[in-house]
């Protein structure tokens, strides 16, 4: 039996969400794949700079290249893991690399604890099954 025309356009609408989170994905990935060639080329090529700097801008990219791989897979997956994930890097790199004062490293590492104790206790297995 033939679809209508509203049918399909409602489909289409349906499926359009998802095909362009894929291109966001893809798009960012190749952006991601640059960034890591970046970092290698800069790992092998010393600098003039201080070496707590260079060491520094190293970890910052090194963690931005991460969060975009976890959020390519927070827009692939659709899981509550994959959020989870993703904030507890951006957390994460705020701490190794951010030069924030005591009260807001105590907020972030508190705010992981969170993620994790979340992570571990509400989360079911089903919400792992997309991660295989």
């Amino acid at each position: 039996m033939k679809k209508s025309t509203c049918e399909k356009i409602h489909t289409l609408i349906l499926k359009l969400p998802s095909f362009l989170e894929k291109v966001v994905a893809a798009i960012l990935l190749v952006g991601v794949v640059y960034s890591c060639i970046q970092l290698a080329m800069h790992v092998f090529t010393f600098s003039s700079l201080d070496f707590g700097i260079y060491v520094e801008d190293i970890l910052v990219t090194a963690f931005n290249a991460v969060i975009v791989i976890e959020f390519i897979r927070m827009l692939v997956k659709h899981s509550m893991n994959t959020v989870v994930e993703v904030l507890i890097f951006a957390i994460a790199r705020s701490l190794v690399v951010g030069h924030e004062k005591t009260l807001e490293t105590l907020v972030s590492i508190v705010c992981i604890a969170i993620l994790l104790a979340c992570r571990r206790f509400l989360f079911h297995d089903f919400d792992f099954k997309e991660e295989e």
